[in-house]
């Protein structure tokens, strides 16, 4: 397979989770009519699939360095189609949480071994530009996702959006079965494979025993939590506050992840000039102002679609600008245990992905303030991971 082969397989598996993410979100409003549901419970299956990808990844971190990233890939892929296809026939609202846990636990594999395939083959600054061309082709499926689930909603039923994703992950299911080549050296596996059982909650220590890995996760994790406190609350704040039709609802969510996709390449392009470790300091701080503004607009007579839709682009464009970086730098120090500390990566991200989504549901009083609350928290979380991870000797890549 070709490099450039490669890199598009690889974005279209990462869009597993924008797309199942950010395709129903037009539809919540519809689930919670479909099941008599509150809104609380509808807010669950996206906190569930969130769930589920960071138990997943735990579970796929140590496959992938005992048996390669292909095979198990290959499963993951296949789980989800199944999951997808039952989701699209679920008979109730807890059901349709059940599945979607399910679903979560096979697209997990792909946010693995994606980021384990990228270690594999490039050195950090390498990977970082890696991670944000990904981010351009993923970052697409939050353009078009929830337009085309908008546009699904005019003319068929919530449940042909699932379908959907069960075509899609069948594509890339043939896709890796055909094309995807075993980037793990064959001495590695053999090695790991050779270590005792035991040794996986030893390598999951020393992960998290690593301060590199840890600062730069947590740094990474608390703005990745702010996208998902984002994607948790914006169907209420626009559709239900704001008024905004399901289907122009797609078309603002797609231009904040415009917004997202803008800030990896601007980071993509500062790469060229400056290291990961140098870049972040800028992007975070632009990150923790951009959440200040965003509280300052929806807690005042500013609050409007133009307003809130301006101050979360600035804040959606700030992680983009950082998470490839936090992605390239929290793995660096690993080889032998790549998979391991991609699961354990993925898992930190996500858990503060879905504690975020379940306190925006929580807290949600007709208003947006709860919802600015909790990424101006994260905004001060990331700023805090980064100043631990400055702290480090300062040989870091």
């Amino acid at each position: 397979m070709t490099g450039r082969g490669l890199v598009l397989l690889l974005g279209a598996i990462m869009a597993f989770g924008p797309l199942s993410i950010d395709m129903y979100l037009p539809a919540m409003p519809a689930l919670a009519s479909a099941f008599d549901a509150g809104e609380a419970q509808v807010q669950l299956t996206l906190s569930a699939y969130l769930v589920g990808l960071a138990i997943g990844q735990l579970l796929y971190g140590p496959i992938a360095d005992r048996f390669g990233r292909r095979r198990p890939l290959i499963f993951g892929i296949a789980v989800f189609v199944a999951a997808s296809a039952g989701c699209a026939l679920a008979g109730s609202i807890e059901q349709l949480i059940a599945l979607r846990v399910l679903q979560a636990l096979g697209g997990a594999a792909g946010m693995v071994m994606v980021r384990a395939v990228v270690r594999d083959l490039f050195d950090a600054s390498g990977a970082a530009r890696i991670y944000s061309t990904l981010m351009l082709i993923m970052g697409v499926a939050p353009i078009l996702a929830p337009a085309l689930g908008g546009q699904i909603l005019i003319w068929l039923d919530w449940r042909w959006i699932f379908g959907l994703l069960a075509l899609f992950g069948t594509a890339c299911l043939l896709a890796v079965t055909l094309r995807l080549p075993e980037t793990l050296a064959a001495a590695v596996m053999a090695d790991n494979r050779a270590r005792p059982i035991g040794a996986v909650a030893a390598d999951y220590a020393e992960v998290l025993r690593t301060r590199q890995f840890l600062a730069y996760a947590l740094t990474g994790g608390s703005s990745l939590a702010a996208l998902f406190a984002y994607i948790s609350g914006s169907p209420f704040v626009l559709i239900e506050l704001l008024g905004v039709s399901p289907g122009l609802y797609g078309i603002l969510f797609g231009a904040n992840a415009a917004a997202f996709i803008l800030g990896s390449q601007v980071n993509a392009r500062l790469l060229r000039h400056a290291a990961p470790a140098r870049i972040l300091p800028w992007t975070v701080g632009a990150f923790c102002v951009a959440t200040l503004l965003l509280l300052v607009v929806v807690a005042t007579p500013l609050f409007g679609v133009l307003s809130f839709m301006i101050a979360m682009g600035l804040v959606l464009f700030a992680v983009g600008c950082s998470l490839a970086n936090t992605t390239a730098l929290a793995l660096h120090p690993f080889w032998r245990q790549a998979g391991s500390a991609s699961a354990m990566l993925g898992t930190i991200q996500l858990g503060a992905g879905a504690l975020t989504g379940v306190i925006v549901g929580v807290s949600y009083n007709s208003s947006a303030v709860p919802l600015a609350l909790v990424v101006l928290g994260c905004g001060v979380a990331a700023s805090i991971a980064l100043r631990a991870a400055l702290r480090l000797p300062a040989d870091n890549p």
